[in-house]
């Protein structure tokens, strides 16, 4: 019974709907694209609804390294910017968190791009993007270059309803990270790592554009696995779009837009009015894109919660009132065991949690029922 009851949830959550009359939407439209500079530069398109964001994270010797640069206003048609981060390590731990109205901040195209906003700024090509700022006396100034080649899933698109609004995205796998960095009073000191990172953008609001999107990421020794899937809301049809992406060194192991997802371990939120239903744990099978000779299956199990933050709890009354009559957006973010195993030609493959490694990372958003 249990099996039948998660095999059901499995579908209604993300299974392909087929709402009648649904407006179209195309996922991944076109072949693999190489990643330009021109991926990396925020779209600024006019839609008062436009959103773009840049996320990259680093493990460093003792410590780690995020930095997130966000373009929009979900509540207004500013284009402002927020800048936040936090680097720590054995011995300095600082944190930030900006907002820039528009024409407090720039950015320029070309080879390298370049986005400033106050001291903190983002430039580079996708063969090395580099992050600086100063904050409260402490700085860091760290150069991220590929492991894994920057990535497009095909031409690097879903597009949404007749006029074929964005929903974009460039990822990079694994990167090698170096730099430097001083605490407030302290001198500059070397420091190296690897990371990952993302520039997703699109110019419809997300809540118009999906009711829930889930994202894993695991990376274990020189392979590394990214996996997102978008279920589009009531009026592009309630479809479920898939991606995942497994990469060993600088190597496409495995690309596929059509997998089996089936939920072992569903957590229901009853705290919420929605009673959102979260797979925390969910197996996967399915073949490489190009090459179907070459299957995968995955396990993907729940260790721990490490937040649920519910974004409108956030908000003041005022602003909680009017965000959520469009949306009552959670985030339900874990730690996770995973083992993938690729089959190809010559063997199988087997990527798992390595001991003293780090968990996979499983985040969630449900944006409305």
């Amino acid at each position: 019974m249990k099996n039948l009851c998660l095999s059901l949830l499995a579908a209604a959550l993300l299974v392909t709907a087929g709402t009648a009359n649904a407006d179209p939407v195309k996922p991944w439209q076109g072949a693999r694209v190489v990643v330009r500079s021109k991926h990396l530069v925020p779209a600024m398109k006019s839609s008062g609804d436009y959103w773009d964001k840049y996320t990259f994270n680093a493990d460093l010797p003792n410590g780690k390294f995020y930095v997130s640069l966000a373009v929009g206003d979900a509540l207004s048609d500013d284009k402002k910017l927020e800048s936040k981060g936090h680097f720590v390590s054995a011995d300095t731990d600082f944190s930030w968190k900006n907002d820039f109205k528009e024409g407090q901040w720039s950015f320029t195209s070309g080879e390298p791009m370049n986005i400033t906003a106050g001291k903190a700024t983002m430039e580079g090509t996708p063969q090395a993007v580099t992050f600086k700022n100063e904050t409260d006396g402490g700085a860091y100034e760290l150069t991220f270059t590929p492991i894994a080649n920057a990535w497009r899933p095909k031409a690097g698109q879903v597009q949404y309803g007749v006029d074929n609004h964005p929903y974009d995205v460039t990822l990079f796998p694994l990167m090698k990270v170096s730099g430097k960095y001083k605490r407030p009073g302290g001198e500059w000191q070397n420091v190296e790592g690897r990371g990952y990172g993302s520039h997703v953008w699109g110019d419809l609001a997300p809540y118009s554009m999906n009711r829930w999107t889930l994202e894993f990421r695991g990376i274990s020794g020189d392979y590394s696995i990214y996996m997102r899937e978008l279920g589009t809301t009531d009026t592009y049809g309630q479809t479920r779009i898939p991606f995942l992406l497994i990469t060993k060194g600088s190597q496409i192991l495995v690309e596929s837009y059509d997998y089996s997802f089936t939920p072992t371990d569903v957590f229901t939120d009853e705290k919420h009015e929605n009673k959102y239903k979260v797979p925390k744990s969910f197996t996967l099978a399915g073949n490489d894109a190009e090459n179907p000779n070459i299957q995968f299956r995955a396990s993907i199990k729940e260790k721990k919660l490490n937040k649920r933050k519910d974004y409108l709890a956030d908000l003041g009354a005022v602003k909680a009132a009017v965000a959520g009559r469009f949306a009552k957006p959670v985030l339900y973010d874990y730690d996770t065991d995973f083992t993938f195993e690729v089959k190809t030609a010559s063997g199988v493959e087997t990527i798992k949690v390595a001991p003293g490694g780090d968990n996979g990372r499983l985040e969630i958003n449900w944006l409305n029922q």
